[in-house]
């Protein structure tokens, strides 16, 4: 069955957007559907990963699986936070990640992924990517709403726009929003997502201040602005009403 609704919450950010919350460097959204309720990635603080979370109203033990960008510290700090509140949960990892048997000891279960694939009702997560360097593997999550596809990285090492490429190549759809951490990204990489059809792009944790200001100046109408309390609801309306 398709789905005609997300909401994401930025749970915690390296800035604050929501007065009140926690920021720490690292990363962690929120994402609910109408069937289902996950975590993408978990900030490197437990301690600010539950205070944030309690401060927007999202309960942690409701969630149906966690996904695990990368192996960094600042996006599975978390993890230890989540081995209290839903022991035995699902925890979606690269393959490659090299952190199976770290998820085993927090007693929580490891699903390693290789290549792209949905997850839950159209919720999938984007196959694992090479950074190129010290062996380090990403992968990154997109919820597909009608033919709009809503892409979240967690730092973006293998690029930003290589990421989003393969979420429409193998996918299917037009990038419609995409959010997280780009790791000071080109600006032909940013050229790349408006190019996709970005309408919205949030350049958040690891961007940097140089792909704000690009984004601002050059695209200023799909920028977007986020950090800790971010929240986007995008539904799509049925015509058929």
């Amino acid at each position: 069955m398709t789905i005609n609704y997300a909401r994401i919450v930025v749970v915690v950010d390296n800035n604050v957007y929501k007065r009140g919350l926690a920021s720490r460097w690292g990363f962690s959204a929120y994402v609910e559907t109408p069937r289902n309720k996950l975590l993408f990635d978990t900030d490197s603080d437990p301690l600010a990963l539950e205070e944030n979370a309690n401060k927007l109203g999202i309960n942690l033990s409701d969630i149906d699986a966690v996904i695990i960008s990368h192996s960094h510290g600042d996006h599975t700090g978390g993890l230890s936070a989540i081995s209290k509140l839903k022991p035995g949960i699902n925890v979606y990892i690269p393959e490659h990640a090299g952190i199976s048997n770290y998820i085993r000891r927090l007693g929580l279960i490891p699903v390693p992924i290789s290549k792209t694939r949905m997850i839950f009702d159209d919720i999938y997560i984007i196959g694992e990517l090479s950074a190129g360097f010290f062996g380090l593997w990403e992968e990154a999550m997109a919820i597909k709403i009608d033919k709009k596809l809503v892409v979240l990285c967690g730092c973006s090492h293998p690029g930003v726009d290589k990421i989003a490429e393969k979420a429409v190549n193998e996918i299917g759809g037009r990038l419609y929003i995409i959010l997280g951490g780009f790791h000071g990204p080109s600006t032909k990489a940013l050229d790349r997502l408006i190019e996709l059809g970005a309408t919205k792009v949030y350049p958040l944790h690891c961007s940097g201040d140089s792909a704000v200001r690009y984004i601002k100046q050059v695209y200023p109408d799909r920028l977007g602005i986020g950090g800790s309390g971010l929240e986007i609801k995008i539904e799509i309306q049925d015509e058929n009403k």
